[in-house]
Parts: C-alpha cells; structure tokens; sequence
C-alpha cells in the first residue's frame, strides 16, 4: 500500500479486499434479491432474504462500498499511497455510515412499535440488526479506526 510495506499495511490491504469482496458480494446478492421480487415476481426463489434485503438501494451502497474498498487496494498496488487511504476512509466512512443508518431504523421501528402498545417483536429486532449493512458495518469499524490512525501518520510523514 505504501513505499515501506508493514505488516500492518498489507493487514489494512487484505482486510480492505475481503470487506470490499464482502460488500460488493452481498450488494450483487441484494440486486439479485430486487430482480427477483419485481422482475420475476417470485418465481425464482431469494438468497438470504431476510439478511440481504431486496432493495435496490441497499445494493446500490453496498456496491458503491465495496468497489471503493476495493479501490483501496487498487491504489495500493499502484503505490498511490494518498489515493489508497482516501478510498480507504471514504469507504470506512460510508460503511459505518451506513451501519448507523440501519440501527437507527431498528430503534425507531422499536420506539413506534412501545408508542403504539404492540408486542415488541424480538426476532425482528435481531434481524434489523444483523442486516447486511449493519453487519458488515460492525467488521468495518477496526478498519475505519486504523486507517484513521493511518491517516494521521502519514500527515504527520509529509
């Protein structure tokens, strides 16, 4: 990823590949998922549907995170150590973006559900929660720490 290869930098380029293989996998999964729904109207049967929703959006932000952790190591490879870490932190950002998003919307589903006085649904709470996006959100995050930590390092180098 940068000039001087560390341990710690081929670790940050191989978590980036296989997050960013995880995020563009599952967003092919969930376009997968929509096409099934709206497009064949159920005939074909849905991959992990109630963890990979089928929902354009969602694969449209798990595609666009994972291409751009993959660009992580694209620009790694390429020895474009300022490029490497901007993919790297937008990537991370948007991914844990994306994870608070998700749990934000299980908290208020919760809220609304005690507002009403229906019956708190435990099994739909643990499945908001694990989630695809909040899931893989979850892994980012020691990503996103580091290569906000490398970020500083670098800042300081220059």
């Amino acid at each position: 990823m940068f000039v001087r290869r560390s341990r710690i930098k081929l670790v940050i380029i191989l978590a980036s590949m296989i997050i960013g293989t995880a995020y563009a996998v599952s967003g092919f999964i969930s376009l997968y998922n929509w096409l099934v729904v709206f497009a064949l109207k159920g005939t074909v049967k849905s991959i992990l549907e109630e963890y990979i929703p089928g929902n354009l959006g969602t694969s449209l932000i798990l595609l666009s995170i994972g291409l751009i952790l993959l660009a992580t190591v694209y620009y790694a490879l390429r020895q474009s150590t300022t490029k490497s870490i901007s993919c790297l932190i937008v990537g991370c950002t948007l991914a844990v973006a994306a994870m608070v998003i998700q749990l934000l919307t299980v908290i208020a589903g919760l809220v609304d559900t005690l507002i009403i006085g229906d019956v708190v649904s435990v099994r739909s709470i643990i499945l908001g929660i694990l989630r695809i996006d909040a899931f893989l959100g979850y892994i980012t995050i020691p990503l996103f720490i580091v290569s906000l930590w490398l970020y500083k390092k670098e800042a300081k180098a220059e």
